[in-house]
């Protein structure tokens, strides 16, 4: 198989590495983490005013145009950088509203995503319950009632797409996060993000496509894909930076890079990477051409936890005492390894979901 990105694609990962290398730094990066939001708005600027927000919204809306793939490779810039931005759920959920929304709904909300003046949340977890394709949360013909958990940039969005289910079956509906019946409370992810838990009672919603057609499957699937891009941008950047560091880092009068059990631990962790971002880009490209992705997800999932975790363990272990430094870049990566790993399942319980699946065909 040729994963070649094309002249677009490549376009889009040359434009968006370039505006975030040149943004964020170990300073920056340290005064916004001391600051109250965590979330870089003049980066999310520059990346609005690039067209790259707004990367895989329809061109009518001011968008790029493009499709499931560019949004895997902005959001494995976000990876390489770790940029505190709400990235993900801001381009599910517009991607969602583009696909399934009426022209009213598209027109409303999508202009101020791809200008850079709004961003979007999706509610999809609940609590003490995994099963994201079938939520508990009901919507009554108007209004919304249920909890839902680990909702992210719910701070600073005005909207979310939320899951729920229905007298038709589960769908996806708009809520404004500011309206009655609205209530959320924010606790701090490993990574530093507030995520939190928003209640809905009686909250007024309405219907984004039409509900029991699947809707909901296809925002868990592009979630999922988005996660795993992610994780693989964070994976590639420890390695790299361990890479780095065991040449130059010396011990006995030589690089420990040439001791023996740290080559064979870094060269697995190669592996790992090369695996996460291998069933990745198979994942983006079914979704892409419009195929079933649901187990190629799942695969990726788990490379995006288990082998993750493997590759954190390592950098983390390779660079020793300096790797936990606050003024060296490796703890952020192990931190947001870390609330990747754990996104929308950890490894054991991906591995449930895709042995469920199995055992259904």
């Amino acid at each position: 198989m040729d994963f070649t990105f094309s002249e677009e694609q490549q376009a889009v990962a040359d434009l968006t590495d370039q505006i975030m290398a040149d943004r964020l730094d170990s300073e920056r990066l340290l005064l916004i983490e001391s600051g109250d939001e965590w979330f870089d708005r003049d980066l999310w600027a520059d990346l609005a005013g690039a067209g790259l927000v707004g990367i895989a919204i329809a061109d009518d809306l001011g968008g790029g145009g493009l499709d499931a793939v560019a949004m895997a490779i902005l959001l494995r810039a976000q990876g390489n950088h770790v940029a505190p931005l709400p990235l993900l759920p801001t381009c599910v959920a517009s991607m969602a509203i583009d696909r399934h929304g009426t022209d009213e709904q598209r027109q409303r909300l999508l202009p101020d995503v791809t200008s850079g003046s709004a961003s979007l949340s999706v509610a999809l977890c609940e609590p003490a319950d995994d099963r994201v394709r079938t939520p508990s949360t009901l919507y009554d013909g108007a209004s919304l009632s249920g909890t839902k958990i680990l909702v992210e940039s719910a701070d600073t969005s005005t909207t979310a797409v939320v899951t729920a289910d229905s007298d038709d079956g589960p769908g996806l509906f708009l809520v404004d996060l500011h309206g009655p019946g609205v209530s959320s409370a924010a606790t701090v992810s490993t990574r530093g993000e507030p995520i939190s838990r928003v209640a809905f009672s009686g909250a007024p919603a309405e219907p984004l496509g039409r509900a029991g057609a699947g809707t909901v499957g296809w925002l868990v699937d592009h979630m999922l894909l988005g996660t795993c891009a992610t994780q693989l941008g964070v994976t590639e950047r420890a390695l790299e930076l361990t890479a780095r560091y065991t040449s130059t880092r010396e011990q006995f009068g030589r690089p420990i890079a040439t001791f023996q059990a740290v080559t064979q631990r870094l060269a697995d962790q190669f592996i790992n990477v090369g695996g996460i971002r291998l069933t990745t880009l198979v994942a983006a490209w079914r979704l892409a051409e419009g195929l079933d992705a649901s187990e190629d997800l799942l695969i990726a999932k788990w490379w995006a936890s288990e082998r993750a975790t493997e590759v954190a363990h390592a950098t983390q272990h390779c660079h020793g005492g300096i790797g936990v430094a606050r003024d060296y870049p490796l703890h952020r990566y192990t931190l947001w390894n870390r609330h990747l790993t754990a996104s929308l399942g950890a490894g054991s319980q991906t591995l449930l979901s895709l042995g469920n699946l199995l055992a259904t065909r």
